[in-house]
């Protein structure tokens, strides 16, 4: 999928990251970042009254996050051919991330929108940022650590249950979701 995107990957490359016009949420350097993530995720998950579908509710949660007219026009071409890629004709922008060493995104469910996405997701550097998740088969938390530069992350939110999910950071990423219904 990388190979099909690459022209609008150069593109996302050459945008100001730092224009203040587009940033909704900044990342806080100050916010305080959970020692053990997993230990927040026993609690959250096993209390059976707490379900994050928002990451913006955990106070974990810290990175840089774009109003949708950042690179509007690159992502339109992004979500233009992810369709044509993957037959469906409703393809939907969830949200354009910058995430400096140092930051989470905490864990939350998205329950409230089930359905497929695709991360386009940048790391400076090799396994030093991550998604997590928890597979509720196998009991564990598997983390896919991110590789150097452009790579797709794809997974799915389910109709019924829940897929807790994690993002970390201790290298410059960047990511850019949809929903592909």
């Amino acid at each position: 999928m990388i190979e099909i995107l690459k022209e609008e990957l150069d593109l996302l490359d050459k945008l100001d990251w730092d224009n203040s016009e587009y940033i909704k949420i900044k990342y806080d350097p100050e916010k305080p970042r959970t020692v053990n993530p997993d230990e927040v995720l026993d609690k959250y998950m096993r209390s059976g009254v707490i379900d994050y579908q928002y990451p913006c509710r955990d106070i974990y949660n810290n990175r840089t996050a774009y109003y949708h007219k950042f690179g509007v026009e690159v992502i339109d071409r992004i979500r233009d051919k992810l369709s044509q890629h993957t037959g469906s004709r409703l393809v939907k922008h969830r949200g354009t991330y910058y995430m400096p060493p140092g930051s989470v995104c905490g864990w939350h469910t998205n329950s409230n929108v089930p359905g497929r996405r695709v991360y386009l997701t940048w790391a400076e550097e090799e396994g030093k940022s991550c998604f997590k998740y928890y597979d509720k088969d196998t009991d564990r938390v598997i983390t896919r650590y991110d590789k150097k530069g452009w790579h797709v992350n794809d997974f799915t939110i389910p109709k019924e249950g829940k897929l807790w999910h994690y993002i970390s950071s201790d290298t410059h990423r960047k990511s850019i979701g949809f929903l592909i219904y």
